[in-house]
């Protein structure tokens, strides 16, 4: 732990000639920082925080969530909706100067009922709905990284493919319910020119959900559940649920239903989302705008 010193004056410093020990003295007690961090029972993602340390008047605590530093208390709380590892900080700041400490807790599972954030943006921390964006480029294909560009929807896609711009991805703070709408229809998907998958029973193009394969038919309208992790992930769970187009699955392209599949989030605001779906061999790129 590094520890800094407050000298009275200026004067205190220059010819005195003063050993720390006695400076302190002077001074005051240094701070020694030390603190716990313990949950809270019955309060979901809430931990207590208590100061131990000695010779102390200000506490500042960082949460480690990216929300700073605040003034607080000996006894304080702190909150996380996302679940996530965190690294709390103490500053200990008293007459004799300011030290440290910190330390790590895991947070294991999301706050279902939490609204801050990506989620804040996803639900309206209320229920939002989000569609693909209606222009050129709202899918997009490449190689790791996005690098290049090996296949993105043409502007005459949003006429050409209206089942698949016509979907709805709807998310729900309370419960982090999600619902998707297809609006009882869907865009078979190719694979090397050929309808994907190749049993799913009709040609690629529009067709009513229940004209496909029934093993397929959790690809179409359904109520599910979402995570938000990190602020930098979103995971949908439940059989058939996806964002995007139904064949990005969770490890590659998908032959059926799948239970959850996580997508990396590129950037996001009140009025865009742009999500990926990372492989070794390739990335999917998906543009979403609010309804």
């Amino acid at each position: 732990m590094k520890k800094i010193f407050f000298l009275a004056g200026i004067a205190a410093l220059v010819i005195t000639g003063c050993s720390p020990d006695e400076q302190n003295k002077e001074l005051g007690a240094l701070p020694d920082a030390s603190f716990t961090a313990t949950p809270i029972p019955g309060m979901v993602n809430r931990y207590l925080l208590t100061s131990t340390s000695s010779h102390t008047t200000q506490w500042r605590w960082d949460n480690g969530d990216g929300s700073g530093t605040r003034f607080g208390k000996a006894v304080d709380t702190a909150y996380f909706p996302s679940a996530g590892s965190y690294t709390i900080k103490l500053l200990a700041m008293g007459q004799g100067g300011i030290d440290s400490a910190s330390q790590s807790v895991t947070v294991a599972a999301d706050d279902p009922n939490g609204c801050v954030g990506l989620k804040a943006v996803l639900t309206g921390c209320a229920t939002k709905t989000w569609k693909l964006k209606p222009t050129a480029a709202a899918l997009r294909v490449g190689p790791p990284g996005l690098t290049q560009i090996w296949w993105e929807n043409p502007a005459s896609d949003v006429a050409a493919r209206p089942c698949t711009f016509n979907d709805r991805f709807i998310f729900t703070a309370v419960g982090s319910v999600y619902r998707f709408d297809n609006q009882g229809d869907i865009w078979v998907e190719d694979e090397n020119g050929a309808p994907w998958p190749n049993n799913i029973g009709v040609a690629i193009g529009c067709h009513p959900i229940n004209d496909i394969a029934p093993q397929y038919r959790a690809w179409g309208s359904g109520t599910h559940s979402f995570s938000v992790i990190g602020n930098s992930k979103i995971r949908v769970a439940g059989t058939g649920a996806f964002l995007g187009i139904y064949k990005a699955g969770d490890n590659g392209t998908t032959n059926g239903p799948e239970a959850s599949i996580t997508y990396d989030v590129v950037s996001y605001s009140a009025t865009s989302l742009v999500i990926r779906k990372n492989y070794d061999w390739g990335t999917w790129e998906f543009h979403f705008v609010p309804e």
